[in-house]
């Protein structure tokens, strides 16, 4: 049960301090009003200790720092305060409750640092600012908007339903491309089983006996001998070459090619591409009905792509906007497919916009999802043949001496 650390005003006017523990925050102001003390501040324990002793949170986030906030817990986290909100709870009670149930620790220290800054005085937009781990740009900019103009309760909602179909569609991609990794995995495992164990076993037999091996043995042979009187260097190779790909992909020029070139891939590139247009048109129809400006909107939305490049493409679109243009006009027509130019332009002329971005955004999903099962489909069978090739190849490799062997005898 928590407890709460409280300062109130008795009756004569003496100011009084003092812990309670009940079930919530909520329980324990009515307990306190109830012995006739008016309560000046409240504040849980736990969120006391996370905030005010730095020990502590070093120790808390060096014990749970791998456990990393994922799209599922927080689609799961806005829809109950959305539930929450809309029921008529108040925001800071429906928080420290949900934060109270949470399983992830390191999301539940974010709200108890949240809760602290409400405790403080400011708003929910600004308690959440600087959690970007858990809140981003999107959050962020809605919640405070839906401050302004009243509509929480609506704006939590829309948030909520976003993040499900995000959520939705990510655990559809993991599952179809499961198999493939799982695939992969295994044959790199049996890769190195042959190499370091079996290959140099028949290498030493077959050069005990003497004799002219097939040619695809004596080449299987001089292969796997490099890769282990060079295992040091080959690793060190790979390690090098990896640092330089995350040094160069972590820089704003090469990440925004990198991000490029990815576009210009044949299948995975359109993928990419439907997948970010979705999430664009989605991200921009909740911004506009929240009442969120254009240019801002379409800024937040260029920003949680996870396409510098299109990025780019879409800061560019907001200067052309704020130039004076139309959305529909202003967008890139290399980028952007015709069909969502053309809907944002109805949109646009309908004053209708944030709905049609909605049903865009719908296409846009089920486009990706469906391309994303085809490839998998042809994948699938074409990352086992690869493999069973390449197995096929080393175990030629070991048994075509036996078979020759056998024939001399015979």
């Amino acid at each position: 049960m928590p407890t709460y650390q409280y300062t109130a005003r008795d009756v004569s006017g003496k100011m009084v301090s003092g812990e309670i523990s009940t079930l919530s925050r909520f329980e324990a102001l009515s307990q306190l009003h109830a012995r006739g003390l008016i309560v000046t501040e409240i504040t849980d324990n736990a969120i006391s200790t996370i905030v005010a002793n730095p020990n502590a949170v070093m120790m808390r986030f060096k014990r749970w720092s791998l456990r990393s906030i994922t799209l599922s817990e927080k689609s799961v986290f806005c829809r109950q305060l959305s539930i929450s909100v809309g029921s008529g709870v108040p925001l800071r009670e429906a928080l420290e409750t949900i934060a109270e149930d949470m399983d992830n620790r390191a999301y539940q220290e974010v709200l108890y640092r949240v809760l602290k800054r409400l405790d403080d005085g400011l708003t929910f937009s600004q308690a959440i600012a600087n959690e970007s781990r858990a809140f981003d740009r999107l959050f962020v900019a809605l919640i405070k908007t839906a401050e302004e103009s009243g509509s929480m309760t609506e704006t939590l909602d829309y948030l909520a339903l976003s993040m499900e179909k995000s959520d939705r569609l990510a655990r559809k991609i993991k599952s179809v491309i499961a198999y493939p990794i799982f695939v992969a995995c295994f044959f790199v495992i049996v890769s190195c089983i042959m190499t370091l164990f079996v290959l140099p076993r028949f290498q030493a037999i077959f050069s005990a006996t003497g004799g002219d091996l097939p040619r695809l043995t004596r080449i299987v042979f001089a292969i796997n001998g490099f890769i282990i009187f060079n295992t040091v260097w080959i690793f060190a190779g790979i390690i090098l070459l990896i640092t330089v790909g995350v040094m160069y992909g972590r820089s704003a020029v090469g990440r925004c090619n990198i991000d490029r070139l990815i576009l210009r891939l044949p299948i995975v590139g359109d993928i990419i591409r439907k997948i970010a247009v979705a999430r664009f048109c989605r991200n921009l129809g909740i911004m506009l009905h929240g009442g969120v400006p254009v240019g801002s909107a379409i800024e937040i939305a260029s920003g949680v792509l996870g396409n510098k490049s299109m990025e780019k493409t879409l800061r560019q679109t907001r200067d052309r906007i704020m130039a004076g243009n139309d959305i529909a006009t202003s967008l890139d027509k290399k980028v952007f497919p015709r069909l969502v130019v053309r809907m944002v332009g109805v949109g646009e002329a309908s004053g209708k916009l944030p709905e049609v971005l909605g049903k865009v955004a719908d296409v846009y999903e089920d486009q990706a999802e469906g391309a994303i099962m085809v490839a998998m489909a042809l994948i699938e069978p074409l990352i086992i043949v690869v493999f069973g090739c390449m197995i096929l190849v080393l175990v030629m490799a070991v048994y075509l001496p036996v078979f020759s062997a056998a024939g001399h005898i015979r």
